[in-house]
């Protein structure tokens, strides 16, 4: 039996006035949105609170946090691999449905057992309705602006991320547990209407990537091979393919040394900024400032990599978030924490959707989701590593100064990396096996 992203009652009009395309990536914004306010950033707000009630230290709830990036990175290579063989829809509506249940689930919580067994499906019902299978639609529906769209979507996290001040509101006059109630009906009320408008490819609806007239690709067809026309041409890459290229390790080891820092700001930059006298509330709106920061940094990103070339922007946004991280690692007040947030939250902001577009642009979209899920088990290091590093490095110091710095370093490691990046030669079709993965 075969679950296709294909019906006739769901299928959008090919001669339409608006390239279907953009309400895709319009539907597909607004779930990233509600993963940056609910999960990815927002679930942040519930740290402080749960530590309270649980009475627990933040290293001991860092691990939960770290567990499930490594869950997510064993299962990412499935996921994506089912993403590719029967696409993104199906696999959204599951991933919402354990992702609301589990909120609910969470609201109960009584012992740190209790939030060791819920918080890994939140995480997954999160990852199966959010990043991966967006990511996936819209690196198929767009070509040559890739990279514009990737950063159109993933910008909607840092809208979410926007949006953490109003959970912190919700958690400081109803409670964390009434707040995780209220997230978990959102989560289904939005959820499945925006799964529902997801599409595969666009070829199996009559259109053309970026909504290129089918006519005109025709005529065109013969002249694909030409140096000028090479960006019209998508490589195809099987997964066993890309796994044999140098680029997909140095794209995948780059991103995971980024991630030392993401893992760790995502967790602990609210307690950072409570420890030094901030209020509870002023710092989610600082984490909220930074998002909106990232947003135009992931926007932004997005267009100056389709223009310019990806690599040196790549560079200068890893530089930019080590440096952001240091200085929030010494702030001792809010106007210091606000050039952190701009600093930090557009190198960050950039450097997501260069990574997500250069793995479309080197190796194609039809094994998109399969290639990028074969890259989280090496990117899980940093994600991994990174939030228990800090948690821990607390608990002993009792603040994070030296860690911050010691993940600061190890990020420019993979701005290293970036300048071994080289896009590799399209596979020739003697070797192009349809059936590998």
């Amino acid at each position: 039996m075969q679950i296709k992203d294909k019906s006739n009652s769901n299928k959008p009009k090919a001669g339409g006035r608006i390239f279907y395309g953009w309400w895709l990536l319009a539907a597909g914004t607004v779930v990233m949105i509600m993963q940056g306010g609910l999960y990815a950033y927002g679930f942040s707000a519930f740290f402080v609170p749960l530590a309270a009630t649980l009475g627990t230290s933040r290293g001991v709830l860092s691990l939960a946090f770290s567990f499930t990036r490594l869950e997510s990175s064993l299962l990412g290579p499935i996921e994506g691999y089912v993403i590719d063989r029967f696409g993104p829809r199906g696999i959204m509506y599951i991933g919402f449905a354990i992702f609301g249940l589990s909120f609910f689930m969470f609201s109960r919580v009584n012992s740190l057992f209790d939030f060791y067994m819920v918080f890994p499906l939140i995480a997954l019902g999160a990852s199966m309705s959010g990043f991966l299978p967006v990511v996936t639609a819209i690196n198929n529906w767009f070509s040559k602006r890739r990279g514009l769209a990737t950063g159109i979507s993933s910008a909607g996290v840092n809208v979410g991320g926007i949006l953490v001040a109003l959970v912190a509101l919700n958690i400081s006059h109803f409670g964390w547990r009434t707040a995780a109630v209220i997230i978990a009906v959102i989560i289904c009320v939005l959820g499945f209407p925006m799964s529902a408008m997801m599409r595969h490819k666009p070829q199996d609806y009559g259109y053309h990537p970026d909504g290129i007239d089918s006519q005109a690709t025709n005529k065109n067809d013969s002249h694909k091979s030409d140096g000028n026309q090479t960006d019209e041409a998508d490589p195809d890459f099987t997964a066993m393919q890309a796994l044999r290229t140098p680029a997909f390790w140095f794209i995948a080891a780059a991103h995971g040394f980024s991630l030392f820092i993401v893992g760790s700001i995502s967790i602990h930059q609210i307690p950072l900024l409570v420890d030094v006298g901030i209020s509870y509330e002023q710092s989610a709106s600082i984490l909220a400032f930074m998002t909106f920061m990232a947003m135009i940094g992931r926007i932004g990103g997005g267009y100056l990599g389709d223009v310019f070339g990806r690599k040196s922007i790549l560079v200068i946004c890893f530089f930019m978030m080590s440096a952001g991280v240091i200085i929030l690692a010494m702030a001792q007040n809010i106007l210091q924490a606000l050039v952190y947030a701009v600093i930090y939250g557009i190198g960050y902001g950039a450097r997501a959707p260069i990574l997500i577009a250069l793995r479309g642009e080197f190796f194609g979209p039809r094994n998109f989701a399969t290639i990028m899920g074969l890259s989280q088990p090496i990117m899980v290091i940093g994600s991994f590593f990174g939030p228990i590093a800090a948690g821990f490095a607390y608990d002993i110091q009792g603040n994070y100064r030296m860690i911050f710095t010691v993940i600061a370093a190890i990020n420019l490691v993979g701005a290293l990396l970036v300048f071994f990046i080289e896009k590799p030669k399209p596979p020739s079709t003697s070797d192009t096996n349809p059936q590998s993965i």
